[in-house]
């Protein structure tokens, strides 16, 4: 009954070992300028597709449409906050694809900006992903009668079949690897 939740936390962790990896990148930004702007471009790539297409794609078209249905506004409450976070992370996003885009090696500034938004990303999808696994998730759980939750991780597997391209999740643990491999790489 609760797959669909066990899928959400399952992405959680992949989540949450880039955040960590990106962490690293920022604390070794400047010592290794040639492939930063590289580095950062998968990142804002891979949380894009990772966590705004794939992880907040299941839970804005199917989760919170359900919990809709039961009541829970989109307006107002948990899933509203939910929105908002996914929103703030986003902007984050978009500022780390911009710089990621340039040419050439980083400027003081762009260091600067990729540390600022990388941390306030990293900080902001932690906070959300504990939200949603110690308030959100037990709140769907307990309130989303069973056959709910059967549907939802149906919806979840159509999801994936129908709205992600071919390739997608290798394409991802790929991008993955070579992240973890490079931010643990020593200097």
């Amino acid at each position: 009954m609760r797959k669909a939740i066990e899928e959400l936390v399952a992405e959680h962790h992949l989540i949450e070992e880039l955040l960590s990896s990106l962490e690293k990148f920022v604390e070794r930004l400047g010592r290794r300028p040639d492939g930063e702007r590289a580095a950062i471009r998968d990142y804002a790539f891979f949380f894009h597709q990772m966590v705004d297409v794939c992880h907040h794609g299941k839970e804005e078209k199917h989760l919170f449409v359900k919990m809709d249905a039961y009541g829970f506004s989109r307006e107002k409450g948990p899933v509203s906050a939910m929105l908002s976070e996914q929103d703030e992370g986003r902007d984050h996003l978009d500022a780390l694809t911009s710089i990621g885009n340039g040419l050439g090696p980083l400027s003081f500034e762009e260091r600067e900006n990729v540390r600022g938004h990388a941390l306030g990303y990293i900080m902001r999808i932690r906070i959300h992903m504990s939200r949603e696994e110690d308030v959100l998730f037990p709140i769907v759980e307990h309130s989303l009668p069973d056959f709910v939750l059967e549907e939802l991780a149906q919806d979840f597997g159509e999801f994936e079949k129908t709205k992600l391209p071919a390739g997608f999740h290798e394409n991802l643990r790929q991008i993955a690897d070579s992240l973890r491999k490079a931010a643990a790489d020593p200097i």
